[in-house]
């Protein structure tokens, strides 16, 4: 029983270090750049895109623009028109 005990002492910092190489990449917060930098969701872009322009979110996906990374957001107005919105994924800047 010592033994035991002994054995899950000196296991357990081995096993409390492994989380930090085995916990999944943050890719969606972080630049891939490597800048450390915060990075916009596909989820915050489209939640900014509904409040800057009123309407309501109809669908979104992965896009490059001019070689940034994004999101092209297609949202329909509170007129009933249907607008494209391209979110730059490190900035959060809309076009």
């Amino acid at each position: 029983m010592k033994r035991l005990a002994l054995l899950c002492v000196l296991l357990l910092p081995l096993f409390a270090t492994a989380g930090e190489h085995w916990r999944p990449s943050s890719s969606f917060h972080l630049a891939e750049a490597g800048r450390g930098q915060p990075r916009i969701s596909m989820g915050d872009a489209m939640e900014r895109v509904a409040r800057a322009t009123g309407g309501r979110v109809i669908q979104a996906q992965p896009a490059t623009v001019n070689g940034h990374e994004g999101y092209r957001i297609k949202v329909l107005t509170a007129r009933g028109e249907v607008r494209v919105v391209y979110v730059d994924a490190e900035t959060g800047a809309m076009q």
